[in-house]
């Protein structure tokens, strides 16, 4: 229950909500989160400390950059993602920065395009191999 509760309070901010909302679409950087929401770094990374805290997202090193993306993993991940699905559409702000993660995609200036995308598969394919290992050993 106290899991929970904490990952509901990590989402009742709304620039936490922004940032998981693009989260749950793609993996970034902390550069690229600040292009796309406009928000400052040291804001960004505070909020994304706080989000990891809870398990609402994980990060992945690819050289010199942190991908971010939401965690798909974990005994809530499942529900937060079907409560995002369902919130997230109502809001018109949440909506626009999704548009300019598009924009700013569909142009190349994403900077972590290429790297947190490969990072993202890496990652999930090593989850997907775990888990298909440890049903094979059940």
């Amino acid at each position: 229950m106290t899991q929970l509760a904490s990952v509901l309070k990590a989402l009742a901010d709304p620039s936490r909500l922004r940032i998981v909302n693009v989260l749950s679409h793609r993996g970034v950087c902390v550069c690229d989160l600040q292009t796309v929401l406009g928000l400052s770094q040291p804001f960004i990374s505070r909020h994304l400390a706080y989000l990891r805290k809870v398990g609402v997202v994980r990060d992945q090193r690819e050289g010199p950059r942190v991908c971010y993306s939401v965690a798909d993993d974990g005994p809530l991940a499942h529900a937060v993602q079907s409560l995002l699905r369902e919130i997230l559409p109502l809001s018109q702000a949440l909506q626009a920065d999704l548009e300019m993660l598009g924009e700013y995609g569909r142009s190349g200036r994403l900077k972590s395009q290429a790297s947190c995308s490969e990072a993202e598969m890496a990652a999930r394919s090593a989850e997907a191999d775990s888990e298909s290992l440890a049903s094979k050993a059940a």
